[in-house]
């Protein structure tokens, strides 16, 4: 193969694997919109106490599930839609208010081929408060998404550590 071949072909690997990036980029760009877009409604529902009513189904897949991993559960619990959309009222219903301050987001990478997949990673700082109890912390989240909806997120927080803090 002569030179010119071997080099055309490469610009054109090149040219495929950069636009298949951006696709992908922009895939996670869009899925981060939706979900800045969540976290704001779900923030703005909380502060609002004339606000009983939040739609989130518009969020999720139909069969979107939520992880979480407290102590003593080292495989994790998933709760579906109706269960993760429930706790937000009953939160709500209870004068919890959950409050997200400050975000760090970054994309998430094909675990088969370590490309840019579309799904989100997000690093937050949030505040629990009920009553005068204030409880600052933070939490790790992966977030999957299909046809443009969540389809998962699995979630890390110290969760005994918010409970301990909620007794005292």
């Amino acid at each position: 193969m002569s030179n010119k071949a071997s080099y055309c072909i490469f610009v054109f690997t090149c040219f495929f694997i950069l636009l298949s990036c951006k696709d992908n980029k922009n895939l996670y760009e869009k899925n981060l919109n939706l979900y800045k877009d969540l976290v704001n409604d779900l923030n703005t529902f909380f502060l609002d106490t004339n606000n009983t009513s939040i739609n989130l189904s518009k969020y999720f897949s139909e069969d979107f599930v939520f992880s979480f991993y407290p102590v003593g559960h080292k495989k994790g619990l998933t709760i579906d839609k109706d269960e993760y959309i429930d706790s937000v009222l009953v939160m709500k219903k209870n004068n919890f208010i959950f409050n997200i301050v400050h975000s760090i987001y970054l994309p998430g990478l094909d675990e088969q081929t370590y490309n840019i997949d579309g799904s989100v990673r997000v690093y937050y700082g949030a505040i629990l408060t009920n009553d005068s109890i204030n409880i600052e912390f933070s939490a790790y989240q992966t977030v999957n998404y299909v046809d443009g909806k969540i389809n998962g997120i699995w979630e890390w927080a110290d969760y005994s550590g918010i409970k301990q803090q909620m007794l005292n």
